[in-house]
C-alpha cells in the first residue's frame, strides 16, 4: 500500500507494495493472485521489467554483452506507445548523432524495411515517407524491435502477459520480483543480478520503496522559469498574467495516436462511441463552425506515414491564432494514472479512447460543423491493418508522464541554460545521453475561456542541448536497480528528456551499467562511470573510438 509525504499542493512519495498495493487487470483480482498455484521460479542476468523501446534496448544491449535477460512484459504485446501509434520520432534527422546507438540501428532498419520490403526499390514513395526511418507504421515497428529481440537468440526471454505483482527486496537491494503469469495463473518469482525498470510509470521501482515524485514542483524549487501553474504561448520563452509557478499533483494530458487511411480497402470506419458527449468539444466545434478552423490538420495534429497514411496527435493552440481552444488532449483526467491499480488504468485507457474517438466522430459528422471540412475528414477512416483485436485503436494510450524518482542526480530546467563563457550547457562529468528536443509538457488543465488562446500547462520553450548524468537512473536509497525512463527530474526538464530516443539511450546504459555491475561483482550504483562511458562510446558511436 502506499504511504505518503504530503505537503500544500506538492506530493512527494515513498511508495512499497504487495500485490494488494498494485491490484490485478484479470478478473478476480487479488483473490486470482492468492489462488495462484506453486511459483515457476526463474533466474538470470538482468530482469527487464517492460518490453516499452526503452526496455528492449536495454534488454538487447545486455543481451551482446553476453547476458541472460528477461524481458517481463504486462501487455500481450511489445513496443510500449511506438507499436501503438507514436511512429514519428521528435527528433531531427540531421541530430541522429545526439542519440546514436540503439535508435540509429532502429531507424536504419525502419529505412531498409520500406527501401528493400515494402515496396521495395530505389525511388519508391515510402523511402521518402518514412524520413529516413524517423516516421514508420505501428505494425512495422513492433516487427522489427521483435527482430531485434530474436537475433540475440535464448540470450533473451521474453514474457508478455506478465503482471508485476511485488519487488523483491533483500537488505535494500533488488533481487528480483514477481510476476502473475495471465495464462497459467502461476506466480512467476525472478530472481536477477541486475534489476530495470522500463515501465513508463516506475512501478517496480515504487515496490522497491524507491522514493519518487508525482506533479509539478514550484518555480521557486528548483529556480526553474517554466515551472509550476504557467500559462504560455507555444514555442515562447514568456510567462503569460496568470501563471503562479504553485506546485501541484498535475501532470500534463495523455492522448491516443491513431493511425488512419484514405485508401478504401485499408479502412474501417469511426464509430460514435456509447459514451459520446458532444458537450466535450464545444470549444473545437466552436472554432471550426466560426471558421477560426478551416482545415483538418488545424484541429488535431496530422503527420504523414508511409503507405498513404496518416498518424494523428493532439495540437498545441497556435501561436499566431490560439486555436484549436481543444484537441485530443483530455487534461485532468489523468491525474491518477502513474499509482493507480491496473483495473484503475484501464478505467482511464477507456475514457480515453471514448474521448478521442468521439471527437474523431464528431469532426466527420456533427451538423454545425461546414460540410466541406467534414467531408474533408470523411475520407479518412481508421488504418485496417493496425491493432485488428482492439477495433483498429490502438492498445496503449499515449501516458507522457506518471512517476518520477528521487535519483542521485535531479535534471532540472536549469541544466538547460546556456553559460555564455561556454556557448554551451553545463559540461556533466557523468553524462550518459543528451537531450535536445524542447522543454515540451502538454496541458495540465483543461481550456479556460478566461484564458483565451492557451492551455493551462502547456509549455514549448527551445534550449541548447543538455546532458544527462548517470545519477538520473540511480534512485537514493535503494540498490541494484536502474530506472531509464521514470527517472530522475523535474517536471519542466522531463518534458525535454521524455522522447522514445532518450529513452532507448538511457536503456543502452542501463544495459552496460548493469554488465560493469555484474562482471565486477558491485551494486551498479559503484561502477566505474567513466568506464561506462567509454563502452557506451563504443556501442553508440563506433566510428568516433
Amino acid at each position: 500500500m502506499s504511504h505518503s509525504k504530503k505537503s500544500f499542493n506538492r506530493r512527494e512519495f515513498i511508495v512499497g507494495t504487495t500485490a494488494a498495493g498494485l491490484g490485478v487487470r484479470m478478473a478476480g483480482g487479488l483473490s486470482q493472485v492468492l489462488a495462484a498455484t506453486t511459483a515457476e521460479e526463474l533466474r538470470c542476468d538482468v530482469l527487464v521489467c517492460a518490453a516499452t523501446p526503452g526496455g528492449i534496448s536495454t534488454a538487447v544491449t545486455a543481451a551482446r554483452l553476453g547476458h541472460s535477460v528477461i524481458l517481463a512484459e504486462y501487455e500481450d504485446h511489445i513496443g510500449g506507445i511506438v507499436s501503438n501509434g507514436l511512429t514519428n520520432t521528435d527528433l531531427d534527422p540531421k541530430k541522429r548523432n545526439a542519440v546514436g546507438g540503439f535508435f540509429n540501428e532502429f531507424s536504419a532498419r525502419v529505412l531498409q524495411h520500406y527501401t528493400t520490403v515494402d515496396p521495395g526499390g530505389v525511388g519508391s514513395p515510402n523511402i521518402a515517407a518514412c524520413n529516413s526511418g524517423f516516421f514508420y507504421e505501428a505494425k512495422v515497428a513492433e516487427a522489427i524491435f521483435g527482430q531485434m529481440i530474436k537475433d540475440e537468440g535464448s540470450r533473451i526471454r521474453v514474457l508478455t502477459k506478465h503482471e508485476l505483482i511485488s519487488a523483491l527486496v533483500e537488505n535494500g537491494r533488488v533481487v528480483g520480483a514477481t510476476f502473475l503469469n495471465w495464462d497459467t495463473n502461476k506466480t512467476v518469482r525472478i530472481a536477477a543480478k541486475v534489476s530495470v525498470d522500463a515501465t513508463y510509470e516506475g512501478d517496480l521501482a515504487a515496490m522497491a520503496k524507491c522514493p519518487y515524485r508525482v506533479g509539478r514542483e514550484s518555480r521557486a524549487e528548483y529556480q526553474e522559469p517554466h515551472a509550476g501553474r504557467i500559462y504560455m504561448r507555444f514555442g515562447t520563452h514568456e510567462v503569460l498574467p496568470g501563471s503562479t509557478g504553485e506546485a501541484d499533483g498535475a501532470i500534463q494530458a495523455f492522448c491516443f495516436r491513431f493511425h488512419m487511411s484514405k485508401d478504401p480497402s485499408n479502412q474501417s470506419p469511426i464509430l460514435k462511441p456509447a459514451a459520446y458527449n458532444r458537450e466535450e468539444y464545444r470549444y473545437l466545434i466552436e472554432d471550426i463552425r466560426s471558421g477560426r478552423i478551416t482545415e483538418f490538420m488545424n484541429a488535431v495534429g496530422v503527420f504523414p506515414l508511409p503507405n498513404n497514411k496518416i498518424m494523428i496527435n493532439s495540437l498545441h493552440p497556435r501561436q499566431e491564432t490560439g486555436v484549436p481552444s481543444e484537441s485530443l488532449d483530455l487534461a485532468e483526467e489523468n491525474w491518477g494514472w502513474p499509482e493507480s491499480t491496473p483495473a484503475e488504468r484501464r478505467k482511464i485507457y477507456e475514457r480515453y479512447r471514448d474521448h478521442n474517438v468521439g471527437l474523431m466522430w464528431a469532426l466527420q459528422n456533427d451538423p454545425e460543423i461546414p460540410e466541406p471540412f467534414r467531408k474533408e475528414v470523411l475520407a479518412w477512416g481508421w488504418s485496417k491493418d493496425e491493432w485488428a483485436a482492439t477495433g483498429n485503436i490502438p492498445r496503449q494510450v499515449y501516458m507522457r508522464e506518471a512517476r518520477r524518482i528521487v535519483g542521485r542526480y535531479v535534471v532540472t530546467e536549469r541544466d538547460g541554460d546556456m553559460i555564455e563563457a561556454i556557448q554551451r550547457t553545463k559540461l556533466q562529468p557523468e553524462s550518459i545521453a543528451v537531450v535536445q528536443w524542447e522543454f515540451d509538457s502538454h496541458a495540465c488543465h483543461k481550456f479556460d475561456p478566461a484564458h483565451p488562446g492557451v492551455r493551462e500547462g502547456y509549455t514549448f520553450v527551445p534550449h541548447p542541448p543538455l546532458q544527462v548524468p548517470f545519477g538520473t537512473i540511480v534512485p537514493q536509497g535503494v540498490e541494484n536497480i536502474l530506472v531509464p525512463i521514470a527517472c530522475s527530474t523535474s517536471h519542466v526538464a522531463y518534458n525535454a528528456l521524455r522522447m522514445e530516443p532518450v529513452f532507448m539511450a538511457l536503456g543502452e546504459a542501463s544495459a552496460v551499467a548493469a554488465h560493469l555491475a555484474i562482471t565486477e561483482s558491485i551494486h551498479p550504483s559503484k561502477i566505474s562511470v567513466g568506464r561506462l562511458q567509454q563502452l557506451l562510446l563504443a556501442i553508440m558511436h563506433p566510428s568516433l573510438t
